[in-house]
């Protein structure tokens, strides 16, 4: 009921909106990008993953991404924009999604845009989080906390914008369960979103959206039981302010979803346990010319069961899915940036820390530790 209701509204208002004639021809924009990395961390696992860092590889130089996409302008406002992914973030977002192959698509939309509307049907990159799938789009060297255990890649459904000003605009979001090309659930996710820009401008900003829907972290014969009756809230607040050469961006992530107590370790009775988590983070960069910049990120994370940070595998083995789990990550990076026109390199130090001890299997000696330090080394390029 609800789905249709949007779906009425939505309808009404790009119907008053309509061009009166089509553009004289269909337009086509190819781009592409290309990113890869090398990272180095002090702490060695079980399994040989970084920990806290369980997207990245060490040591070895490998292809992060490679991206090749098409924007088509079709007339009477309407567009198309599909982006074809590899490498290793084309493969987290076909796993996260419950595929497979070497190639993914994280964008294959029909977009409409109006006066006042756009509305984007299809498959979309998610509106969670500071981080993109791309990385050349990103300010730092490396995926942080929030980016990595806080949010989801990409979203399949609706998205529906309506501007009331230059400053101020609305969202509505309807979609299947995150990052899910074909639901595993019988509901949406439905949120709503409220942003503003200073004066217009698209370089401040600050949004706040929130979202309910019911989820499930498992496919087909590994799918969690009780997930039907599971409904994943959150809410999301992001923000950027540039002056001069100066850029600030900031996030917060709050979420929260029951599990059934066999789910939970250490739960007892009948009664769903609630997971929770909460983060915030903060990037800064500053452009010292037209070649170089310098960054950082400081960002925090909390999660009371372990849910969110299990997707390390080193912290799941300790800590995972667990009641009072209490676990609180912090992480610290600095770095700088060099650029050749559309070609980059970025250079980063950083360091993660727990609040509890983790261990060092691989070492042979079971070393105990709470923090982790890492180099990376970024090359990129965009068109």
């Amino acid at each position: 009921m609800r789905a249709r209701l949007l779906l009425t509204l939505v309808g009404c208002s790009l119907l008053a909106q309509l061009p009166a004639a089509p553009p004289a021809a269909p337009a086509l924009k190819w781009r592409g990008s290309i990113w890869a990395s090398a990272v180095a961390q002090d702490r060695q696992t079980e399994d040989g993953t970084m920990v806290f860092r369980p997207y990245d590889g060490e040591n070895a130089f490998a292809l992060d991404g490679l991206t090749l996409g098409a924007d088509a302008t079709l007339g009477l406002g309407w567009s198309a924009r599909i982006t074809l992914m590899g490498g290793r973030m084309g493969r987290l977002v076909n796993e996260a999604a419950g595929e497979s192959g070497i190639v993914a698509v994280p964008e294959a939309q029909l977009v409409w845009t109006g006066a006042k509307d756009r509305l984007t049907l299809g498959r979309m990159n998610t509106a969670i989080g500071m981080e993109t799938t791309d990385g050349t789009q990103d300010i730092t060297a490396s995926r942080g906390l929030l980016g990595t255990f806080a949010g989801p890649f990409t979203q399949v459904g609706l998205a529906w914008r309506h501007t009331f000003s230059s400053a101020w605009s609305t969202d509505v979001f309807l979609f299947n369960g995150e990052d899910r090309v074909k639901d595993n659930n019988r509901g949406k996710t439905f949120g709503l979103g409220l942003n503003y820009n200073h004066g217009g401008a698209a370089d401040k900003f600050v949004s706040l959206a929130v979202y309910q829907g019911a989820e499930q972290d498992g496919l087909g014969a590994s799918t969690n039981t009780g997930a039907e009756g599971r409904k994943r809230e959150r809410v999301s607040a992001l923000g950027q302010w540039v002056w001069g050469p100066n850029t600030l961006q900031g996030e917060f992530e709050y979420g929260r979803e029951p599990f059934l107590p066999g789910a939970i370790a250490g739960a007892a009775g009948t009664a769903n346990v609630k997971a929770t988590w909460l983060g915030v983070g903060a990037i800064y960069k500053h452009q010292c010319s037209e070649t170089w910049a310098l960054f950082a990120r400081a960002e925090y994370f909390k999660d009371d069961t372990g849910i969110r940070l299990s997707y390390d595998t080193t912290l799941a083995a300790a800590y995972g899915a667990m009641l009072k789990a209490d676990l609180q990550a912090t992480s610290f990076a600095v770095g700088a940036e060099r650029k050749w026109g559309a070609v980059f390199t970025r250079f980063e130090l950083r360091q993660d820390r727990l609040n509890k001890d983790l261990s060092e299997s691989a070492a042979g000696d079971s070393k105990v530790f709470r923090n982790a330090n890492s180099a990376s080394l970024s090359v990129g390029a965009s068109f």
